[in-house]
């Protein structure tokens, strides 16, 4: 392989920023920029894009790999807004409805470090406003606290959408976004936008699974590819290798081999040409149980699931329909009269 990898992942061999699209090159470029700085970042993008892997990156970048710095990260959408107070700034021991404990937030557990705000927007409007103090004074105060101490930090929050349409969708507090938009910014884009960059995370993640499990080089199918390609990914990255990883644990014989609710029949078929276009050995019984599978759940599908009207529409007798759904593994859900 050429050396070139600096086109698709970063250096941070933890946190790998994987991919060839201009995007993710915009990407890589920022963050070896915001890396040399200490400046405040906003990062936008869908849940699974791996936001949090870039504020990593530039984290460890900036630290120049220095693990003792400290790196926290808090995702608001998973704290109830009462005791996301207490998670940020800490506690006084005796504070009122809290623990008869003292303990730090994470801004001062962060303090000469990185902290990573995921999901900012789904902070109160109160807790939005405490964030906003932090900024402006860059000092801490416990719950229950008399004393304000400074802090060191640099603040990395990730949102689900532009800022602009969070603030008009009332979801940011004015004074907040006006602290935000000074912020260095980094898009990405979703998944679906950069299908380039689908074949190199498939085989990174195939390479790390198969590492993990000790399963040994496996063979990427370029239809198994072409298949994923397709796919919308609404989870993005984190969709992506939930389904790698399950297509690991179903390979045989070490080939890569999807899970069957992502392969249908046409799928089957343009692999079967494909292969035998190459000289590419294959299962011709599986390939073609799948695709009699798929004809068959399409016709139960298009009939309400009536086995009688489908049997006729295939040709066959109700008899021959039920043998076929028992051999083949039809779900349960396809098989109502």
């Amino acid at each position: 392989m050429k050396n070139n990898n600096a086109t698709e992942m970063t250096m941070t061999a933890h946190y790998p920023i994987i991919g060839k699209s201009k995007a993710v090159d915009n990407v890589r470029k920022l963050i070896a920029k915001f890396a040399r700085t200490r400046n405040d970042i906003v990062i936008i993008g869908e849940d699974g894009v791996g936001k949090g892997a870039i504020a990593k990156n530039i984290h460890y970048q900036n630290s120049n790999g220095e693990t003792d710095l400290p790196f926290v990260s808090v995702n608001l959408s998973v704290i109830d807004d009462k005791e996301m107070e207490a998670v940020l700034f800490g506690f006084e021991r005796g504070a009122e409805r809290l623990p008869y404990t003292s303990k730090r937030g994470i801004f001062e557990i962060a303090n000469g470090g990185t902290v990573l705000i995921e999901e900012l927007e789904e902070a109160s409007f109160r807790n939005q406003m405490k964030i906003m103090t932090l900024l402006n004074e860059r000092t801490t105060r416990r719950i229950g606290g008399t004393k304000s101490a400074p802090v060191d930090i640099r603040l990395v929050i990730t949102l689900k959408d532009e800022l602009k349409n969070l603030f008009e969708r009332r979801k940011i507090i004015p004074e907040l976004y006006e602290k935000l938009v000074e912020f260095e910014v980094i898009s990405i884009p979703p998944l679906r936008e950069r299908a380039e960059d689908i074949p190199l995370l498939v085989k990174y993640f195939v390479g790390e699974i198969s590492r993990e499990l000790g399963l040994g080089d496996i063979v990427i199918d370029i239809n198994a590819i072409d298949v994923l390609v397709r796919q919308t990914w609404r989870e993005n990255i984190r969709e992506l290798k939930a389904v790698v990883d399950k297509s690991v644990l179903f390979s045989q014989g070490g080939r890569f081999t999807l899970p069957p609710e992502l392969v249908d029949e046409k799928t089957e078929v343009v692999k079967m040409i494909n292969n035998i276009v190459a000289g590419q050995e294959f299962i011709l019984d599986r390939s073609l149980d799948m695709i009699e599978r798929g004809i068959i759940e399409r016709a139960l599908d298009r009939f309400g699931l009536n086995q009688s009207k489908a049997a006729q529409f295939l040709g066959m007798t109700e008899q021959t329909l039920r043998y076929k759904l028992r051999r083949l593994g039809i779900a349960s859900s396809h098989q109502r009269v």
